[in-house]
Parts: C-alpha cells; structure tokens; sequence
C-alpha cells in the first residue's frame, strides 16, 4: 500500500503543470486584488495587425476571382472553395479582434468579471470552429490548385500525394471539429465553466481541452509543411531557366510565412494550458496569430493567380509605350500604311505596299498590324487567355489572307502564306511550281 502512494506522489510530479484553465487556490491567493476601474489591458496594435491583414487578404482575394473569372475566363473549383473559405475566415477575425478589445481577452485572469468569464470562453469556442473551417477550406483549395497545375504533366506520385493530402485535412476537419464541439457535456458547460450559479445547478463534464488544442495546432501546422512542400517537386523537373525556376518556388514558398503563424499558434497554446494560469492574457497572442494564420493563408494561396491580373493592369514595359525610332524604320521597309476603306480591302483592315520583289507586285500585304520588339527579352509566361481571345480577328488576317478571283481571260497574282512567307501563284501556270519569298530576309526559292 505504501508503495502505491509513493508511486502516485511520483505520478503527480511528473505530470505536474505550471499552468491551465482551473488554478489551485495557491494561484489564486497570489493573484493582485481586482482591479475592474482601471485594469491593465492589451494596446490595439494586435487588433489593427488583424484589421490590416484582413484588408489585405479581401482585396488579394477579389484580384484573384477578377483574373480568373473576367480576364483568363479560368476559374476552377479551388476559386469555389476559396470563396466559401472567406465567410468564416472574416468570422474568425472579428472574433479575434471583438474577443481581444472587448469580451475579456485585453484582461489579465484576476481582472475578469462574472460576465467576461463567460464570454472569453465563448469567442474562444467560436474562434477554434471558424479557424478550422476557414483553414480547411484554404488547404483543400490550395491541393486543387495542385490537381490543377499538375493535370497530366507529372508522375502519378505527385497526384496520390495530392488526392491523400486532400483526404487528411477532410478527416482532420471532421474529427477535431467534432473534438471541440463536444468538449463537454452539455456542449454549453464549454462556456459556461467559470459561471458559478450555472455550475451549481448544472452537471458537466469536459475532455482534456489543451490536449484537443495543442493537437489542432500541431495538426494544422504539419499540413502547412505538407503543402508548402509539395509543389517543389512539381516545379523542380521543369525544365525552364534556373531563374524563373526559383521565382516559381519563392512564390509557393510564400506558404511558409503560414507555418511561422502555425508554430506560434502551438507555441502559446502549449504555453497557455501547460505553464501558466493566466490564460486571458496570453491566449490573446495565441488568438492574434490564429487569425494571421488564416488570412495569410488566403494571400498566399492566390499569389500564382495574380500574374494575369498584375500583367493586365500594371505592365509598363516599353512594349506598350510604342515603336523605337529603330523598329519603325524597319516597318517602313515592309511596306506603306493605306487607309482601311480602300479598294479592294474587302474586310477593312488597313493594308500596306509589300516590298517581297518588285516582279510580285500584286496584292498588298497587311503588315502595319505585326508587332515589331527589338532586343533579347525572352520570357516563359501563362498565356493571357483574354488578350489571346481580343487579337484573334487580327491574327486571323495575318495568318489567312483575302485572295481575289482572277477571270479566266485575266491573269492574276495572289499572295497565300503566313506573316513573313509569302507564294505566289499564277492560275495561268498550273503546270509551274510556286514561288516562296521570305518579306523579312528578301530572299526567296523557286
């Protein structure tokens, strides 16, 4: 019998905790007296860091569906689920910010009244729900991206990894959702365990709430990695220059600012239920990185999505600016700009005087519309589906020119060919060969 009691004094020592949400009266009586006038409080700057970052995170959100929606006409089921993830991600940051200035979270633990006992608990209930479905949501966009990009250019691996990962933070969702939901029972007793009529006249019992929430955050955090980790492997084996190779991989590193948010998270989570008693205090940092976690999340899942939106509204290379006084004498070499309603301009595009050889002076060639860059700026980029779809009339005409029907007493030469190709044929002299001329070098084959 002795040796029980030795071994459950041992037991206590070892499993002893500096800290938790029910302190020994030891705590207690070490506690300053309440100060409910004048009490020390956090400041607002973790509050505006959330506000800011919240802004930040709907307005990357908007130029995300605006790309994928109007401009490359490409949305996808992981833009579906991103939309659906902001609802509680903008839940789980007025929260935050409501539970951190408002209901008890500024406070110290023996500054709390009867009636901010009981609404720490409940932000921090709604906190915990909207963070999981927030979060899960972003993940399982995230993984579609991947699906996505990955569809058909990689190994089967990488998709398993994708499918399981997704399949993971589904279960996850589901588990440690139901976790917190019924963590004690009556599910109200959650908020209600420092009201101490309601305990009176109620029974209730609780699961271990630290270890449910410390195991969210390592959970979560590991999923972050996971993910973060991922499309290394799908950009490493393309086979594209060193340096848009590293721009790829820094832009989906982006993720890891997410796993800085999720290691803090479980840092004060552990700190919160394991070492110390003053849980409001410091579960006010834990809640503040909570909602970064979240939002930064939404940033960095639509990086990759906003290359069209920033190459649309914000290009100002000297493309755009119009022809050096070196490209333009060179387009005055093709040929000589004619107004668009001229004779024989059936389709009314403007046409120019084409210089292939002075024996093939025949229909004009539409070369004023060619876009002439000089220098050697070559760049691998996502095609611009709404630009590509604005210039198809004109790259229909580059590529199929309008040929006149010539009578069969007259004889007639016509132009077919692409841009810088140009043949000639005379319906005369079937019998002939065509004739190719190159309009950019001035040479030609027979």
């Amino acid at each position: 019998m002795a040796d029980v009691e030795l071994l459950h004094r041992h037991a206590d020592k070892l499993f002893a905790r500096d800290g938790g949400l029910v302190p020994p009266s030891s705590v207690i009586l070490s506690w300053p007296r309440p100060n409910y006038i004048n009490p020390d409080t956090h400041d607002w700057s973790g509050s505006v860091i959330v506000i800011v970052v919240l802004a930040l995170s709907i307005t990357v959100y908007t130029a995300r569906i605006w790309a994928r929606v109007v401009l490359a006409k490409n949305a996808g089921l992981d833009d579906l689920l991103m939309s659906v993830a902001m609802f509680p991600l903008i839940g789980v940051s007025m929260a935050v910010v409501l539970g951190c200035r408002v209901y008890g979270f500024q406070l110290h633990a023996w500054d709390q009244t009867s009636e901010t006992y009981v609404t720490t608990r409940q932000m921090a209930w709604a906190i915990e729900l909207t963070y999981m479905a927030s979060t899960s949501l972003i993940k399982i966009s995230i993984l579609c991206f991947y699906r996505r990009l990955a569809n058909g250019s990689v190994s089967r691996t990488f998709v398993y990894w994708v499918w399981g990962s997704i399949a993971f933070v589904i279960v996850y969702f589901v588990a440690f959702t139901m976790a917190i939901i019924f963590t004690c029972s009556p599910i109200q007793g959650y908020w209600r365990m420092f009201d101490i009529k309601w305990r009176l006249q109620n029974e209730m019992s609780c699961h271990n709430e630290g270890a449910t929430i410390v195991s969210v955050a390592v959970v979560s955090t590991t999923q972050d990695l996971v993910i973060c980790a991922l499309p290394i492997f799908l950009v490493w084996n393309l086979q594209i220059p060193k340096r848009q190779k590293a721009a790829l991989i820094a832009i989906f590193a982006m993720g890891l600012l997410t796993c800085v948010c999720g290691i803090m998270r479980t840092y004060y989570a552990i700190y919160v239920y394991y070492f110390t008693y003053d849980i409001s205090w410091y579960a006010y940092y834990g809640w503040i990185w909570t909602a970064l976690e979240a939002q930064l999340g939404v940033v960095c899942a639509s990086a990759p999505a906003l290359k069209v939106f920033f190459k649309r509204y914000f290009n100002f290379s000297s493309n755009r600016s119009g022809l050096s006084k070196s490209s333009a004498k060179k387009a005055s070499g093709y040929g000589k700009a004619s107004p668009a309603n001229s004779p024989g301009n059936s389709l009314g595009f403007s046409q120019g005087a084409s210089s292939c050889d002075s024996k093939w002076d025949a229909e004009p060639v539409p070369l004023n519309q060619i876009k002439i860059s000089t220098g050697l700026n070559v760049v691998v980029e996502d095609r611009d589906d709404a630009a590509s779809q604005g210039s198809s009339s004109s790259t229909r005409n580059l590529t199929a020119l309008p040929v006149q029907r010539a009578s069969p007493t007259e004889s007639h030469t016509g132009w077919l060919g692409s841009r810088t190709i140009c043949t000639s044929f005379r319906p005369e002299s079937q019998g002939s060969r065509d004739t190719e001329h190159d309009i950019e070098r001035g040479t030609g084959r027979v």
